[in-house]
């Protein structure tokens, strides 16, 4: 399992390699283990869990004489006395990876250097991966080890694109309920009631209908015809 804060411990421990490298290595390598051990030509019945097994089972490994790597960012045991990573610092995370990070640049540098204008940028990163898993720009690609970690960087960010889900609306949404389509009378009478009502002054229906009676019938017209538009319980 990855710990939580690989991107902190990457960013103070690691600064000089792009956090997005330095974070697909460390998966590939340990899986965020801070006590993982590798074995060359090997493997360990289970991966230590704590400290404790950690920095005994890399005494044992070493006094049988075996290849083996340790940590987060897996450091050869060739390469630990050179960083002072003995016993325990071996498996401090900030130092480990502070060392692998200090590999990988110089596996990078090499790479560049090797008089090929190609071998730059990407590719040049590429063969670091490779020198970085085994001493060499040529057997990390044989193995699959660079493919590994390119495919890594490629499932994070699939994994980053989360869907935001949104916040629950409380508020009740009351619905409307479709009558069937109205037809004759019943329907010239639907058709007049979904136009606006005019409201006019007493003034301008004088005007309009020349006459008070004429209010009146228009008055008594309007209240025989239902209004579609009227909240109904």
């Amino acid at each position: 399992m990855m710990p939580a804060d690989l991107p902190m411990l990457v960013a103070q421990c690691a600064p000089g390699i792009h956090p997005v490298t330095m974070q697909a290595v460390v998966r590939t390598e340990s899986g965020g283990n801070p006590y993982a051990i590798g074995v060359v030509g090997g493997h360990l019945v289970r991966q230590p869990r704590t400290l404790g097994e950690a920095v005994a089972t890399a005494h044992v490994l070493e006094h049988a004489g075996w290849n083996y790597s340790v940590g987060l960012a897996q450091v050869n045991r060739g390469h630990l006395a050179g960083y002072g990573l003995t016993g325990a610092a071996a498996f401090d995370a900030c130092r480990n990876l502070a060392a692998g990070a200090d590999i990988l640049a110089h596996c990078y540098g090499g790479a560049v250097r090797r008089g090929r204008p190609v071998h730059s940028g990407q590719v040049a990163l590429r063969d670091a991966l490779s020198c970085y898993a085994s001493g060499n720009f040529q057997t990390g690609y044989r193995t699959g080890y660079v493919q590994r970690v390119v495919l890594s960087v490629a499932q994070d960010s699939v994994r980053d694109q989360r869907i935001d889900v949104p916040a629950i609306d409380a508020r009740e949404v009351i619905p409307v309920i479709p009558v069937a389509h109205p037809s004759g009378e019943a329907a010239s009478r639907a058709a007049w009631s979904t136009y606006p009502v005019w409201r006019a002054s007493a003034a301008s229906l004088d005007d309009a209908n020349g006459s008070g009676q004429a209010r009146a019938a228009d008055a008594a017209d309007a209240a025989a015809t239902p209004d579609n538009s009227a909240v109904v319980f």
